[in-house]
């Protein structure tokens, strides 16, 4: 029994010291690698200093205290405690590092100081040559080896983005972006990161073997603080990660990660056509699809096998209905579906709550069936709430607007499997000092035909919601007396119905049976006899619209439902609102050919609902990649030299972009503890990439380190060239001065990128 036990905890302590080296050695291999570039940077200045026969006293990588080291010679090497740094010192320049003496000029004719201006120079650019040589070869060596990237082919492009506005389509391969031959996906994201924010990119891209060339001007993105095209990248058939609320990890019948998709409803699947998987799967809406997968076999990853009848389920989308006056009236011709759990963060107070992927939340902090808006703002509320008798309403439903001070209790129900549940949800003050949950509501309850809210007007005129005095909480049931399950299904329904008065039937939230009339409006898609995969391209040769909104000017597509609506409403009120033909062109896919129809219009018959209901696999679907490798040890030295100038000019561009043209914001930059972690992340994905990572930290480093700044090597050569100018050494007294004035600035920006290191982890 002994033995047993004490087998046991071997067992237990030899995987928690696993389990825990797993996590320290891509650090420690990081580590290493920095101590790497710093000493190739810091042999720059060694080999130079003795070429010009300059007294080498100490060859230090890291700071602070020695942990090791030896003297040779007349040079001491020492193994510093912090790797993440290094010097040389000479005699006759004293490092900053050194405070031990002070800064005095020697006579000694080895000193630093007395050595000609040029040969200082030499000793002084040394380091960031070696560097700049370094990722050279460390970008030779990674390319005779091969680098996996990802494809240039497009697999998505975003709706109302310069890449939809410029033409650009799923399945195009982009070649080159102005004058630079692109590669891979990460040089895609590098050149519009990077472009002129007011000079539109000259993409070129192949389509169906021909070339075209399009002009694209990205646009900020507000909450990343960059510039973007709103384009992704093409995806294979393998699945890394299902995420549907319906996904069982343990129901065989369900997607699993690794998961190859070979077929669809018995078709089978060709990953290179236009659009792949993803719009195949977004063609049967709101229906669960059936597919046929490659599944590797758990115990033996080199064996696999097929699997028919595997269920991949689209969520329903709704957006907005009048984006301009109200983003959040997410509705069905005015009907507001509840809305379910899609994510919950590891750790958070929603998973302490008890609350779980999938749940449907039904009643929290006092409102029954609340929309995604009304939670968010419950959770993000701090004021002081009203008294218990005022009351307030929310899209046709009355309740006491309590709100709830952070780190207080909101009581919630959810529906899980049927049941009612009470939980009780205690929000977390966030780092930005924002009350957060931790929890994402995303698309809406497709399978639970309660009534959230009700939306009175759409476009200033009645919802056939509120025209059919249906109140929030109802139960909707039957279509024309013929049931419906879902919301999917009742999307359908109105969809095939438009243009006539149906009979809706529902419980009401009693549960009292009733049945309304409920006008369904026609709409430009089911005239033209288009899904939901359609697209408008212009309406009597209008492609877009321009629209005054309370933040900015902003042009939409006549694609985008409320573009399409306010084109036809303006031709309406041309007419005196008269009934009208106008001319369009459309796609029945994205990638279709164009055709052209008539179509008729009136002012109950403009509104696009159809377009505002779409579908989306839950899927995260592996990317597209190639080995890029060179032919030989000649093109792998030209790339090599491409890729170093390459990221040379990115920094150089990139503090443009931050400080001249505001592009960029100051939150994309990392400090040590951001660049260790993503560094740690390049190690855990083997030796090539690893290589990779560090020749782009050797180019950055050489860069940064001869910025004209005090301390580092660019501000020594400005004070060389001030001395080669004037014919004397700028005075100590400035020296002294600048590196103080130096010290204190990388003092502040190391303390200012930690922090944004550490607040972006944490999030």
């Amino acid at each position: 029994m002994y033995d047993m036990l004490g087998m046991v905890s071997a067992l237990l302590a030899q995987q928690s010291i696993w389990n825990i080296w797993n996590g320290v050695w891509p650090y420690l291999v990081i580590f290493a690698g920095f101590s790497a570039v710093i000493f190739v940077h810091e042999l720059g200045h060694f080999a130079a200093a003795k070429w010009a026969d300059v007294k080498v006293e100490r060859f230090a990588i890291g700071f602070f205290s020695e942990l090791f080291g030896f003297t040779r010679g007349e040079t001491r090497y020492s193994f510093n405690v912090l790797p993440l740094g290094g010097y040389v010192k000479m005699l006759g320049q004293e490092d900053f590092d050194d405070k031990s003496e002070e800064l005095r000029f020697r006579e000694d004719p080895r000193a630093f100081g007395n050595k000609a201006v040029y040969k200082r120079m030499v000793i002084v650019s040394a380091g960031v040559i070696m560097n700049i040589i370094f990722a050279a070869l460390l970008f030779v060596v990674v390319f005779m080896q091969g680098k996996s990237e990802i494809t240039t082919t497009v697999g998505k492009v975003m709706p109302e983005t310069p890449a939809a506005f410029g033409g650009i389509q799923p399945g195009d391969i982009i070649k080159r972006i102005n004058d630079q031959d692109i590669r891979s996906y990460q040089e895609i994201k590098f050149a519009v990161l990077l472009a002129d924010p007011h000079e539109p990119l000259r993409v070129y891209i192949d389509r169906d073997g021909a070339e075209r060339k399009l002009e694209i001007l990205p646009e900020p993105d507000d909450h990343e603080e960059l510039l973007q095209i709103g384009i992704a990248p093409a995806t294979t058939q393998e699945v890394i990660l299902p995420v549907s609320q319906e996904f069982d990890p343990q129901n065989p019948t369900h997607l699993h990660s690794g998961d190859k998709i070979i077929a669809i409803n018995g078709t089978p699947v060709d990953p290179d056509s236009r659009g792949g998987i993803d719009w195949k799967l977004r063609s049967e809406n709101g229906t669960p699809t059936l597919v046929s997968v490659e599944r590797p076999d758990p115990k033996n990853a080199d064996q696999s096998q097929t699997l028919d009848n595997i269920l991949v389920f689209n969520s329903m989308f709704v957006h907005p209905s009048d984006p301009l006056e109200d983003p959040t009236s997410r509705n069905l011709l005015g009907l507001t579906p509840p809305v379910r759990v899609l994510y919950i963060a590891e750790k958070s107070r929603a998973e302490i709550a008890g609350i779980k992927r999938g749940d449907v939340i039904l009643e929290f902090g006092g409102i029954r069936f609340p929309t995604a808006e009304q939670i968010a703002e419950l959770v993000r509320d701090s004021r002081t709430p009203p008294p218990e008798d005022e009351v307030q309403s929310w899209r046709g439903q009355l309740y006491h607007h309590y709100t709830w001070d952070p780190e207080s209790d909101i009581p919630l129900t959810v529906l899980r499997d049927g049941e009612e549940i009470p939980l009780v949800l205690r929000p977390k003050i966030d780092g930005k000092k924002r009350p957060a949950d931790g929890m994402q509501l995303g698309g809406i309850a497709e399978d639970t035909l309660r009534v959230a809210g009700i939306d009175d007007t759409i476009h200033g005129r009645t919802s056939p919601a509120k025209s059919c005095g249906i109140d929030p909480g109802s139960l909707i049931n039957s279509v024309n007396g013929d049931p419906v399950r879902s919301w999917p299904h009742l999307a359908e329904r109105f969809q095939n119905l438009a243009g006539t008065t149906i009979k809706l039937g529902y419980d009401d939230p009693d549960g009292v049976a009733n049945v309304c009339d409920f006008p369904v409006p026609d709409s430009p898609l089911h005239q033209l006899g288009l899904s939901t995969l359609g697209k408008i391209e212009s309406v009597d040769g209008e492609r877009s619209v321009l629209i005054d909104t309370v933040a900015r000017r902003k042009r939409l597509s006549v694609n985008h439902p409320e573009g399409l609506y306010i084109s036809l409403k303006r031709k309406l009120e041309a007419n005196d609102n008269q009934p009208m033909t106008v001319k369009v062109e459309y796609r029945e896919q994205p990638w279709s050919p164009i055709k052209e129809a008539t179509l008729d219009i009136a002012p109950d018959s403009i509104d696009p609902w159809v377009n505002r209901v779409n579908y989306q696999p839950f899927l995260v679907m592996r990317e597209q990649r190639q080995i890029l490798k060179a032919d030989g040890p000649i093109e792998a030295l030209a790339i090599g030299v491409k890729k170093t100038w390459y990221f040379i000019m990115n920094v150089y561009v990139m503090m443009e972009r931050m400080i001249v043209s505001r592009s960029v914001g100051v939150k994309q930059l990392s400090g040590p503890v951001g660049i260790v972690h993503v560094g740690g992340q390049f190690a855990k994905a083997g030796l090539t990439e690893f290589l990779y990572f560090l020749a782009m930290i050797s180019a950055n480093l050489a860069v940064i380190n001869f910025l004209p700044l005090p301390i580092v090597d660019g501000g020594l050569m400005v004070f060389l060239i001030v001395e080669k100018i004037k014919g004397s050494p700028v005075s100590l007294q400035v020296q002294v001065a600048t590196q103080v004035i130096g010290l204190f600035l990388l003092g502040a920006a190391f303390l200012f990128v930690t922090f944004q290191d550490v607040i972006r982890l944490a999030g």
